[in-house]
């Protein structure tokens, strides 16, 4: 007979607010899996036991190992699908196998501690990951529950939202929900990260002063990069920057390649735009690599890094992208091409901007001779500058892009 896996999710403090069914399903358990916390609450237990710790892969792997002869019981805190063992355990075993029970969260209780309501927030977690991962979920959302964790502290989170140029938002600190010495603090994130040491098992609120505005980067003025200025500046052009990005075709997961990026303006605004995935700017010219090292801190993106390097040399420790830009090519445009389209998902975009007739001519030869479906747009951009009391209008140096999709053939003159 195959059991189900019941995750039971105990209430913040111990297990009196467990149903008497829940206690005699877990006592009556042939395998219980929980916390050593959470083990200590049932000394009366006979069965075997596992301790959770760092361990979800042995966990799931006793679980399936045993749910088919004896009743496996796994407990966690609160609402085991809210960062919990539940959403690890329903991705690995299916929810044909895995039963979930949930207890009200510390999230939950956190929110009422601070008489904020919860169902307009989003949450995240920063137990065993890097801090760095919240930082634009703080930017972005006007209220934001986080778990910590004995690392990433209170104090730890709120020196780096503000170092990372977040406005000094409210944050309440609630700690050891549930139990006797539970406790609920409030103050600027300033005032946090001066505090003394906090309980270990914390939730920690964010609350803006007023909604956050963060319009679409898309076609940012040059002026807001640090770039090489030269007689013609060595940046991409806003509207060249921003038709190169709808054809990329970003999600906000992407991973994508920006290279020769010049001062990386492509590489943040794709980094703004995928702001949950990751962007490399590869760039040869040591100036320029400074230049986008400048633009990520500039711009507070810590999903781009910066690659010195020639490009195709200094991709392969690169993840497999899903979009490529190819800004500039260092004359090795065929084995360029070759490569980025190897690494490329079946539909992947290339995206290149060519300023040149030789580039233009050997980029799209390339392709085509690949049997690629390739789309062909030239910019031919004017600016209006002024002219005594009057504008005029002054030509930008005219751009061709070329668009293609990994694996996509066309016929001959696409």
């Amino acid at each position: 007979m195959a059991f189900p896996v019941a995750v039971i999710g105990v209430p913040p403090g111990d297990r009196r607010a467990l149903s008497a069914d829940q206690v005699a399903r877990i006592l009556g358990a042939g395998l219980l899996i929980a916390s050593a916390r959470h083990l200590d609450e049932f000394p009366e237990f006979s069965g075997d036991t596992l301790t959770i710790t760092n361990n979800v892969t042995e966990v799931a792997t006793a679980c399936e190992r045993h749910g088919a002869g004896r009743a496996v019981v796994v407990l966690g805190s609160g609402d085991p699908n809210l960062f919990g063992i539940g959403h690890y355990l329903l991705g690995r075993l299916g929810p044909a196998r895995v039963r979930v029970e949930p207890a009200a969260s510390s999230m939950q209780l956190a929110f009422a501690k601070a008489g904020l309501a919860w169902h307009d927030a989003v949450f995240g977690s920063c137990h065993g990951k890097p801090v760095a991962d919240v930082v634009d979920m703080a930017r972005r959302h006007a209220k934001v529950g986080l778990f910590t964790d004995p690392a990433n502290t209170p104090q730890v989170i709120a020196r780096h939202l503000l170092d990372a140029g977040l406005p000094d938002l409210t944050a309440h600190v609630c700690g050891n929900l549930g139990l006797a010495d539970e406790s609920h603090t409030s103050g600027r994130l300033s005032e946090v990260a001066t505090w003394p040491a906090a309980p270990a098992l914390n939730v920690m609120i964010l609350v803006h002063d007023t909604p956050p505005a963060r319009p679409l980067a898309i076609g940012l003025p040059e002026e807001a990069f640090a770039h090489r200025k030269p007689k013609v500046g060595l940046i991409t052009r806003r509207e060249v920057r921003a038709v190169a990005l709808s054809k990329l075709r970003l999600t906000e997961c992407s991973v994508v390649w920006d290279i020769g990026a010049g001062s990386g303006s492509v590489a943040v605004e794709c980094a703004l735009a995928a702001h949950r995935g990751r962007v490399f700017a590869i760039e040869k010219n040591a100036e320029d690599v400074d230049n986008v090292r400048e633009n990520i801190a500039r711009f507070h993106v810590p999903n781009l890094t910066a690659v010195h390097a020639t490009a195709p040399d200094g991709l392969d420790d690169l993840p497999d992208p899903d979009a490529v830009f190819i800004g500039g090519s260092g004359k090795r445009m065929t084995d360029l091409l070759d490569v980025c389209l190897r690494r490329l998902p079946p539909g992947g975009a290339l995206v290149l901007t060519l300023a040149t007739l030789e580039n233009l001519a050997t980029a799209y030869g390339h392709l085509k001779g690949l049997n690629l479906a390739v789309e062909v747009t030239q910019m031919q951009v004017s600016r209006g500058v002024p002219i005594l009391d009057m504008v005029r209008l002054e030509a930008q140096n005219p751009i061709t892009i070329l668009a293609v999709r990994a694996g996509e053939t066309g016929a001959p003159g696409t």
